[in-house]
């Protein structure tokens, strides 16, 4: 899961849209693995939307519930060609239509979209809605395909199989759900939160045996050693509020093909992002320290005596860099041919480049040296 990571919308999961390999989720250290990977398994509903970029819900045969940063960024990015993976069955699920909610705007909490499928989906039964307003204090559980690494730190890695984690849900507000990834002293016995790629998944609640689906992963605050860490704040949408407009949809959906997509990322074209990483809460300001590249969508930080990638904003994440496998902690080597010596130097030699302003960035990410040309 996110650490599943903070990547999503602000990608400042350590922040991740943009909306990353590694397993999905960050869990404790000192438990197995195979026990988040059993979990995970047992939420079959829980689908990845995109090969490569975020999660959603099965909630209807023909239904994904995902985030709307997720669904906005990879339908520009596979020009509107976007499929949803069921796991355990070799063939995709093409999408048909996107919708997403009317009140989303990048980086704020109504962070909702539904993606119809053209065939239903076979073999796999679709979760409920949590329509209870009891959810503080309720145990979830998280499940998603996207990086992992233990909450102590580390490399983000991943090799995309579901892995489930449980928390429980420490606030509310009309929009959302809000948690904290705590250290063993004080977490539960599979503790965890999201990382990159786990951007639209599930949060689920257990009524009478049944997962019915609470939450949805949008994103996040990094933690003591940085994103998916100990401490690591987590905001999902909260679907109880929302389970009307998605019960409007369902019953009469509008017959147009993308619904509601923000005009530069509606329908085919650019070459944004999916969903990963994210930064800071909806419509809070960054965390102190943190700085964000605009146009690209990279979030970076001062860490270890050196400037490092610590989330994306996937409206915006150029297309190379996602699939460059570019992620948080990597490092942030020349602006061109300047090198990069502070968070302050980079911002202004970035700023100071015009629209339209081709330009490489270099980066040192798990033991490799790499250049990108991008465009501001």
């Amino acid at each position: 899961m996110r650490a599943l990571l903070l990547m999503a919308a602000v990608a400042v999961a350590p922040p991740a849209p943009a909306d990353g390999p590694a397993p999905p989720i960050a869990v404790r250290h000192d438990v197995d693995d195979a026990r988040y990977l059993s979990l995970g398994a047992a939420f079959p509903a829980a689908v990845r939307v995109g090969e490569d970029g975020g999660d959603g819900t099965l909630i209807a045969p023909d239904w994904v519930l995902t985030a709307a940063h997720v669904a906005a960024g990879l339908t520009r990015r596979t020009d509107g060609a976007l499929s949803v993976f069921v796991d355990g069955q070799p063939e995709g699920y093409a999408v048909d239509q996107v919708i997403v909610h009317p009140a989303y705007v990048p980086r704020g909490p109504v962070d909702l979209a539904l993606l119809h499928l053209a065939r239903p989906v076979e073999g796999v039964a679709p979760a409920a809605l949590y329509r209870g307003r009891d959810e503080t204090g309720q145990k979830i559980v998280l499940v998603g395909h996207g990086d992992t690494k233990p909450g102590t730190g580390g490399e983000w890695q991943r090799d995309g199989r579901p892995r489930g984690a449980t928390n429980l849900v420490d606030a509310v507000d009309d929009q959302r759900i809000q948690f904290d990834f705590d250290p063993p002293a004080t977490a539960t016995p599979l503790e965890g939160t999201a990382g990159p790629g786990d951007s639209g998944g599930p949060a689920f609640i257990d009524v009478d045996g049944r997962p019915c689906v609470a939450g949805v992963s949008s994103m996040g605050m990094p933690g003591a050693n940085g994103p998916g860490t100990y401490g690591a704040r987590e905001f999902y949408v909260r679907v109880s509020s929302f389970a009307a407009w998605i019960d409007g949809v369902l019953a009469d959906p509008p017959a147009e093909r993308f619904v509601n997509l923000p005009p530069e990322r509606a329908g085919p074209g650019g070459a944004g992002g999916s969903g990963g990483a994210r930064v800071g809460g909806p419509g809070e300001a960054l965390p102190e320290g943190v700085a964000v590249l605009e146009g690209i969508g990279l979030l970076v930080a001062e860490r270890e005596g050196q400037v490092r990638m610590v989330g994306r904003i996937d409206e915006h994440f150029p297309a190379a860099l996602l699939d460059g496998g570019i992620r948080p902690p990597a490092a942030l080597l020349r602006l061109d041919d300047a090198p990069v010596a502070s968070v302050a130097a980079l911002t202004a030699a970035y700023e100071a480049l015009a629209p339209g302003t081709a330009f490489t960035l270099e980066f040192f990410h798990q033991g490799q040296t790499r250049r990108f040309s991008l465009t501001k």
